[in-house]
């Protein structure tokens, strides 16, 4: 009972001394400990007086709001093969990989080793050494050296062991160049999620683009048609006697300046194309058949709830990635304050040598080695102290970034909701602009028909009906594209 009492107390002495041991190390931890940054942001937005939505609201798939399954297609496909996204995740690894290299550090480190050595010892050179052991003594050194052994004379040495080092975490330093790579880790992460959703406004953007040039692409065929058709009035009513050549003329010259915008139209249409074909990682040519297709209707955006402000803090990958970096370069500071104070290194070898095989794992072959090595940094001309100053001054560097990237993201969601409600107006108005626009075109083709009207007034209300309408095509696209743009500021699901 006594034995297993004074066990007992003995298991509880190590433990506390253990504890003890941990705790102190880890009160001796140096340099800042991070706090993560706290802005100021405001209560509310100024651009918009929509509700706010939930705080748990999920942006994620904000895509699927524009009910069009090509446009879902293809932000998925871009989001599986886009070589951008190879890049990040290989970068993610890469991190991760560094990270798992520097915990490494926290412990031992055991290598083994084996090694064959032909040598021979030069006799006068023990013979000068012994000669000024012995106080000059000739006939002692040569008396001393006989017993060497066969001094020069060629043998091997055969030799195998393992040695080890163990670096202590006194203050700190192993543990924040941990801190470090885990904060470099998880900033690399939200710079992929930053990635996808680029890539995926600038999917829906291009989207939203292509079907606007549709759009304007059958707008463009349209008023060909219409102006063949004031061609082939005009020519008519010359032969009638009821307009001039210079009727004609102008009516020709309508007609070829619209046939003149159908090919740079062509043109955008296959660039468009192209560029969606890249991001999603094929040719050029990869999505012609697919996207040539898309309806020359411009799909109507969902209704946008931008939260708080306040919720831009957890939405966006910029700020959190920007948030990670300033978090990267407190533990940088405290690495930097660790290098000027002692480390402790437990240092160990073991091992067998000897000149012949035959005995080489015998005991009496056997050597070893153990001890703790401290060093102390005492003169370094002043480069230590440089090295904690110029981290002071990243982590000065990151937070200035970390506040711009929150100033940069308020500002961007606020020109979202001012462009949205800008083109929102303006697209209502140029709405009833070709509405008046197109039954002033038909007034004036009846007129004409009836002789009541010149042939100039009808190319007139024609060119003011088909800008109208490609006027209103761009403002629908600018308004829809505004809504990618908002739903991008604002973090998307990422």
């Amino acid at each position: 009972m006594k034995m297993l009492i004074s066990l007992c107390k003995r298991q509880r002495i190590q433990r506390l001394g253990t504890a003890s041991l941990t705790a102190l190390l880890s009160a001796c931890t140096v340099g800042p400990d991070y706090h993560a940054p706290q802005p100021v942001m405001p209560e509310h937005w100024l651009e918009t007086t929509a509700p706010a939505a939930d705080a748990g609201s999920d942006l994620s798939a904000w895509w699927h709001g524009f009910n069009d399954e090509r446009l879902n297609r293809l932000v998925e496909r871009v989001l599986q093969n886009n070589l951008d996204l190879k890049a990040a995740t290989a970068r993610i690894q890469t991190a991760r990989a560094e990270r798992l290299a520097t915990d490494a550090k926290s412990w031992p480190t055991i290598n083994a080793s084996t090694a064959y050595q032909r040598q021979r010892i030069s006799p006068n050179a023990l013979l000068g050494a012994l000669g000024s052991i012995q106080g000059g003594s000739q006939t002692k050194s040569s008396s001393l050296l006989s017993t060497l052994g066969p001094i020069g004379q060629p043998f091997s040495l055969f030799q195998a062991g393992f040695d080890s080092s163990w670096e202590l975490d006194l203050f700190g330093s192993i543990s924040r160049q941990q801190e470090v790579a885990a904060a470099n880790a998880d900033a690399i992460i939200e710079n992929l999620h930053d990635v996808q959703l680029s890539l995926a406004a600038e999917t829906a953007r291009l989207y939203l683009e292509l079907s606007a040039q549709q759009a304007q692409l059958v707008i463009a065929e349209d008023r060909v048609k219409t102006q063949t058709e004031l061609y082939r009035l005009a020519a008519a009513s010359y032969q009638e006697g009821m307009v001039t050549a210079l009727d004609v003329q102008q009516a020709k010259a309508e007609q070829e300046t619209a046939e003149s915008s159908l090919a740079p139209l062509t043109a955008q249409l296959k660039n468009t194309r192209h560029a969606l074909a890249l991001l999603s990682g094929l040719p050029p040519g990869g999505l012609e058949t697919e996207l040539a297709g898309v309806p020359a209707v411009i799909p109507m955006p969902p209704v946008i709830q931008p939260g708080m402000p306040a919720d831009l803090l957890r939405r966006r990958p910029d700020i959190r990635q920007a948030e990670r970096s300033v978090a990267s370069a407190s533990a940088a500071i405290g690495a930097a304050v660790a290098e000027m104070f002692p480390k402790l290194t437990l240092t160990g070898t073991a091992g067998f040598q000897s000149q012949d095989l035959s005995n080489f794992t015998n005991m009496s072959s056997g050597f070893y080695g153990f001890g703790p090595r401290l060093s102390l940094p005492i003169f370094q001309a002043g480069r230590l102290k440089a090295n904690v100053e110029a981290q002071e001054a990243r982590h000065q560097e990151a937070l200035a970034a970390y506040d711009k990237s929150v100033l940069t993201a308020l500002k961007e969601v606020e020109d979202g909701l001012a462009t949205i409600q800008g083109e929102h107006s303006r697209r209502l108005a140029l709405e009833q602009a070709e509405q008046t626009a197109r039954q002033a075109a038909e007034t004036a083709l009846a007129y004409y028909s009836e002789g009541e009207t010149n042939l100039q007034s009808v190319l007139d209300s024609r060119r003011v009906w088909h800008n109208a309408r490609e006027q209103l095509v761009q403002s629908r696209s600018n308004w829809a594209t505004a809504h990618v743009a908002l739903f991008k500021a604002l973090g998307g699901g990422w």
